[in-house]
């Protein structure tokens, strides 16, 4: 009778999905998170412009360094710290729990608008992230479990 039902089999893809969805779902959110990056924008809204990019304001003028790259460095990368830590934010990818962190001090200013600083998400939860993951945890189970 339980062969009948292939319960090892059974057993197996569950052991199987518990393992691997989370880790394909984290990497997933954290490719779009240093998507953000490259786009300058979050959800398809682009972040405020810099000030070292715009004519006429101070940074613009007075720049702290010298050269144009001050002007066409894309935004939130000067140094490229933030991007890289955002690359490698997966901390946890199990079935009961998920966690990406991005832990320097600067990252939730940045982030949440803080301190005076203009806010330029680039870590979130969006409607298309979430039907993007529906999607790919449909495609894994028909793949694992057909």
């Amino acid at each position: 009778m339980a062969n009948k039902f292939h319960i090892d089999k059974v057993i197996a893809n569950v052991q199987r999905t518990k393992r691997e969805l989370p880790i394909i779902l984290a990497k997933q959110a954290q490719s779009e998170f240093v998507k953000n990056f490259t786009n300058e924008g979050f959800d398809g809204s682009k972040w405020i412009t810099p000030n070292r990019r715009i004519a006429g304001t101070d940074e613009y003028k007075y720049p702290k360094t010298k050269g144009l790259s001050r002007r066409t460095k894309p935004t939130l990368t000067m140094s490229g710290v933030l991007r890289r830590a955002t690359a490698n934010s997966i901390r946890e990818a199990r079935w009961d729990k998920i966690m990406l962190v991005i832990d320097l001090p600067y990252a939730a200013r940045h982030n949440d608008g803080l301190d005076g600083m203009p806010e330029r998400k680039y870590v979130g939860q969006t409607k298309s992230l979430t039907l993007l993951q529906i999607e790919t945890i449909n495609n894994y189970f028909n793949q694992v479990w057909h």
